[in-house]
């Protein structure tokens, strides 16, 4: 959260739709300490790493469709 450090990688380019549901769904799991499950949105896996659990760091996001919807894509590929 430094703006002298920060990079434009650090960055996911959202548009406002997108956005609003990623900050509302990310509420929620930090409330419930579960993660959201992208069969919701019709995809084949709920997370490409981890299960259902948060374990409350930021760690725990790794593998949820909104930590990073690009990389969760790339993993659809993979044989499971």
């Amino acid at each position: 959260m430094d703006i002298r450090t920060q990079k434009l990688e650090d960055f996911q380019p959202l548009s406002k739709a997108a956005n609003d549901a990623k900050r509302q769904i990310c509420k929620e799991c930090r409330r419930t300490n579960k993660r959201f499950d992208a069969t919701k949105l019709g995809y084949p896996m709920s997370f490409y790493s981890g299960d259902e659990n948060h374990d409350g760091s930021s760690q725990g996001c790794i593998g949820c469709f909104w930590y990073d919807p690009l990389e969760f894509r790339k993993h659809l590929k993979e044989d499971k």
